[in-house]
């Protein structure tokens, strides 16, 4: 009887303890980094606007974009919402450019995966405005 109990608690916790990976497989984030040739990145260790000609050349011949997040330096792989859909249809104009994707992140045997929803620009502070080109005066 006090085996039955116990198994039947372990497989209740175990239960849980998946159905609670399940649900933080597709929680919705926002993630800053770079857009990336996964490929170039992973075998050279190359990325930023110098590669850029190099990412699309990548792209347009089948390539799938990802992102290298600021924060842990981890690779995201840019996901179709679909099956068929094209992963890289938001961030083709994005390319060699730090971005803030948001949407669902899943993980799965160390691959990390974003379908994107919403993509912003982040401008570098090399290319935000200086005052005197914003209009702005400190005379």
């Amino acid at each position: 009887m006090i085996r039955r109990v116990a198994v039947g608690l372990l497989v209740g916790v175990f239960v849980a303890a998946c159905a609670a990976l399940l649900i933080a497989q597709e929680e919705t984030k926002t993630l800053q980094g770079e857009v990336i040739d996964p490929a170039l990145y992973l075998r050279e260790g190359r990325h930023g606007s110098e590669v850029e000609e190099l990412i699309y050349d990548s792209v347009d011949a089948g390539q799938t974009l990802a992102l290298l997040e600021d924060e842990t330096q981890a690779v995201y792989l840019f996901l179709a919402g679909e099956s068929g859909a094209d992963p890289n249809e938001l961030i083709y104009e994005h390319v060699g450019r730090r971005v803030k994707a948001t949407g669902p992140v899943y993980e799965r045997g160390g691959l990390k995966g974003i379908v994107v929803t919403t993509i912003e620009p982040i401008e570098s502070t090399a290319t935000q405005a200086q005052p005197s080109e914003a209009g702005l005066s400190f005379e």
